[in-house]
């Protein structure tokens, strides 16, 4: 069982568990037709996976396997206006760029060892919450940069890896495609910085004391 005791971040999940990422030079691995966004929400509820590769084309540009944009996709989903705003939006996707043959998603709770990201879904109040962790020691802004697209994939893995904290309002792939709730925001944390928001969690004052 996993030792990794983050009691105040846990429970900010009314269902589930937090996800960890750990991206692996392990080849022992199987190709699912899954796409990424939906083995995060599997795994949310118990599930555990060992994958080479996803279902989602756009997943695999974000994870770094393919070097095929997504520009024609987003411009015949119809969600930019024309092939200039497709292939901006292509552009500004983030990017796996650490060397790896495999991706570890399990559930919290069974992770052995470290991870790379930890992902939740909260709701609002508890995103907040986060982002008041995250600035209680500096008091510096928390810049959310996101695209609403490519949004567990990019979003909370791609950038929380980068940057430390990654949060998004979803996208339109990966509300449809796992099913988490309208109510809920997917955020993604960094493993260097999971300590310091579980420790800033403890101190911050409650919302509503």
């Amino acid at each position: 069982m996993n030792k990794f005791r983050i009691p105040n971040i846990i429970s900010l999940m009314d269902a589930g568990e937090p996800v960890c990422v750990t991206f692996d030079k392990c080849t022992d691995a199987e190709s699912s037709d899954l796409l990424y966004c939906e083995i995060i929400q599997k795994a949310r509820h118990g599930k555990r996976y060992h994958v080479s590769a996803q279902g989602c084309p756009v997943g695999a540009y974000v994870l770094g396997v393919s070097d095929d944009a997504p520009h024609d996709y987003y411009l015949g989903s119809g969600r930019y206006a024309n092939i200039r705003a497709a292939q901006r939006a292509s552009a500004s996707l983030p990017k796996i760029i650490i060397p790896y043959r495999s991706i570890r998603i399990e559930p919290l709770s069974v992770t052995e060892g470290t991870f790379d990201v930890l992902i939740l879904y909260v709701t609002p109040e508890r995103a907040m919450r986060i982002v008041q962790a995250h600035s209680y020691k500096s008091g510096a802004r928390v810049v959310i940069d996101t695209l609403g697209a490519a949004s567990v994939c990019g979003d909370c893995t791609a950038l929380a890896l980068e940057k430390g904290l990654g949060l998004s309002f979803g996208c339109k792939g990966s509300r449809k495609h796992s099913g988490y709730g309208d109510n809920e925001i997917p955020l993604g944390i960094g493993f260097d910085m999971v300590c310091k928001i579980e420790e800033r969690l403890g101190r911050i004052p409650e919302t509503r004391d």
